[in-house]
């Protein structure tokens, strides 16, 4: 079976490449790529589609094809958001030696590209693959849907949670049984946020930290924020009508509950204007009791330079749960945000390109991906991949899985994002009260989307 499968592929590369240049010269097709960690350990999302190209490259000369493929791929360390300006300055110049052939970025992008024509639809390329694609777990692809239309290929996925310092619980006198018995305690809705913000309030009283370092957060917009609006009962997506929705009850909450660790003593008042490396060098030194918006990801983050934890002792000092709901008995929270493969209008050869994408996302290029750098499958066929398999944080950490919610795919999610970080950031600072805050951001957001956003309470 996996032999007739591997045929079908091939057979498929033939007639791709080889039908267009059987009368010609050994030729080289050059097919670009920009890729973002912004995370060390996620350079794999570069190296897998180098390595697509080069399984490409030894098939094509098994059959003595007279074409050849060289893969071009960036790696940004930056930020999120200087690469996706950077992207986005490349699409609008409509050039296409400054374009890329394929795009690795977060599964909110899908929307504004579209809208914008930067990326094309794919679904006659996932029909054309289903030995590959017919494996990715379904409810990925609700993800990179936009219009009726598969847009991206999943490169990874991961799960939002709480990271929290079990060395200090035990300086508090928690044993272990108790600090084990959190993550059950937030599943059934014993443990709210309220609840941890109390935890962070017993932290400074008794001393395991310093006041301020108690209970952090990203110091940038993202997904993360769409989480607590959740937690607090509200939706950001209205499916029925595509439209965004503010929940205005559910985002008040949110930023008062933000406004209170400030005032409480457990969050410095600066913290969105602080750096990730300063942030994850406090944490790693066990300086900070608490992370509210972690990721998957940041456990292998934290394994490499410059912070180099032992892994033995992460799994001792530091604990994980999904986040608590706002509501006593209400549910925990995730949000997952996939990064997907999109394949550019600008592509001189989209096909092949494809192609490219659908070799690095062969079961043991995603599985490397996923557990050196934190992140979770996509296909079904990883969980019964040793490596995969046998990787106990992974598998533990997977669970959180089945409370995620997706960011919408609409071109003004991203906007929503940024305006609702500028709230937060405005309500930490003490620059403005939560209930103007929320005022301020309802009317930006109605001023740039006007019908095309719902306002309830």
């Amino acid at each position: 079976m996996k032999f007739l499968k591997w045929i079908s592929l091939f057979s498929f590369i033939l007639l791709v490449l080889v039908s267009g240049f059987a009368f010609a010269n050994v030729k080289t097709i050059t097919i670009r790529a920009w890729t973002v960690g912004p995370d060390d350990p996620s350079i794999t999302r570069k190296i897998n589609l180098e390595k697509a190209g080069e399984r490409l490259n030894k098939y094509l000369e098994a059959v003595g094809a007279d074409v050849r493929v060289k893969v071009e791929a960036t790696f940004d360390t930056t930020n999120w958001g200087s690469y996706k300006k950077n992207n986005l300055l490349a699409f609008q110049s409509k050039d296409p030696n400054k374009i890329a052939d394929i795009v690795v970025t977060g599964h909110d992008d899908i929307g504004p590209y579209a809208t914008a024509e930067y990326i094309i639809p794919i679904d006659k390329y996932i029909e054309k693959y289903p030995e590959t694609y017919n494996d990715f777990f379904p409810a990925l692809w609700n993800a990179v849907k936009f219009k009726g239309h598969i847009y991206g290929v999943p490169q990874d996925t991961e799960c939002r949670l709480v990271w929290i310092r079990k060395d200090k619980l035990r300086k508090m006198g928690w044993s272990d049984a108790k600090i084990n018995a959190l993550y059950g305690k937030v599943e059934k809705g014993e443990f709210t946020l309220d609840d941890l913000r109390a935890v962070g309030k017993e932290m400074v009283d008794k001393g395991v930290v310093k006041k301020g370092n108690a209970i952090w957060h990203r110091p940038s917009p993202g997904t993360d924020w769409f989480q607590l609006i959740f937690a607090f009962g509200g939706r950001i997506y209205d499916s029925d009508t595509g439209k965004l929705v503010i929940s205005k009850g559910a985002a008040l909450k949110m930023l008062k509950y933000m406004q209170s660790l400030v005032k409480e003593g457990l969050t410095p008042e600066g913290m969105t204007q602080m750096a990730w490396r300063d942030i994850w060098t406090s944490w790693t030194n066990g300086e900070v009791g608490i992370f509210l918006t972690g990721g998957s990801w940041n456990w292998k983050e934290w394994q490499s330079n410059p912070y180099n934890l032992k892994e033995a002792n992460m799994f001792k000092n530091i604990g994980w749960f999904p986040i608590p709901s706002g509501i006593k008995g209400g549910k925990p929270i995730s949000v997952s945000h996939p990064v997907v493969f999109l394949i550019t209008k600008a592509s001189r050869h989209p096909d092949l390109a494809m192609l490219i994408v659908t070799l690095a996302s062969a079961v043991d290029l995603n599985t490397n991906h996923a557990l050196g750098s934190g992140h979770l499958a996509v296909r079904e066929s990883e969980l019964a991949y040793a490596p995969y398999a046998k990787a106990k944080y992974t598998k533990e950490v997977s669970k959180i899985l089945k409370y995620s919610h997706f960011a919408p795919n609409h071109e003004k999610a991203p906007f929503y994002a940024q305006t609702l970080f500028q709230a937060v950031s405005g309500v930490e600072a003490g620059a403005v009260a939560p209930e103007e805050a929320l005022k301020f951001w309802i009317q930006r957001m109605k001023n740039e989307l006007g019908d095309e956003l719902i306002i309830e309470q």
